[in-house]
């Protein structure tokens, strides 16, 4: 069912490459679920789950939790991009921001511990990458979320007639002079 907001705009077209980005974001959802419930190894002495969110570490069952969580938001991420949903691109730079900052935030925080030196270097390492992936979606996505819907040239011409745009610009600009030169 098409809402009057959608009957009366076309939308605008989205790249392909957003699709194969939500795919993306749906692989890597399908992978982090893997990864919280499927155990590696014969461990029993130590649960090897780990992860960062919000520059936090978690282990075991809280780094399951965190894991499934953000399963879910990349899964939520996947199917608003791959419908062309416009959260669902403000959803995923959102998303991307927190994960840089959580980068930042990791690397500042155990940088001062010697024995976090590994690990500040890997969450370092790849503190580029998301930065690249964050402006990547912001370049992609910033004319699909703040620009307003195209407004066809029939409706233009029944907002405002010719002559009350000019004395709307007039008013506005203070400079009379400017608008009857461009007249």
């Amino acid at each position: 069912m098409e809402t009057d907001r959608q009957s009366r705009y076309p939308q605008a077209a989205w790249p392909f490459d957003l699709r194969v980005f939500a795919a993306m974001a749906a692989l890597w959802a399908m992978c982090l679920v893997l990864r919280a419930f499927v155990h590696v190894g014969e461990i029993a002495v130590v649960d090897p789950i780990e992860t960062i969110l919000a520059g936090m570490r978690f282990d075991g069952d809280a780094a399951r939790l965190v894991l499934i969580v953000e399963a879910g938001i990349f899964g939520v991420i996947a199917i608003g991009v791959f419908f062309r949903r416009r959260w669902g691109l403000l959803l995923a730079l959102c998303y991307m921001v927190q994960v840089v900052m959580s980068h930042l935030a990791f690397s500042i925080a155990y940088l001062p511990i010697r024995s976090e030196w590994i690990n500040v270097r890997v969450v370092a390492s790849e503190g580029p990458m998301m930065v690249l992936i964050t402006l990547y979606l912001w370049i992609r996505a910033c004319d699909l979320i703040f620009d307003s819907p195209v407004v066809p040239a029939d409706a233009r011409a029944r907002q405002s007639s010719g002559t009350s745009r000019r004395a709307v610009v007039r008013a506005d600009c203070g400079a009379g002079d400017v608008v009857t030169m461009i007249e």
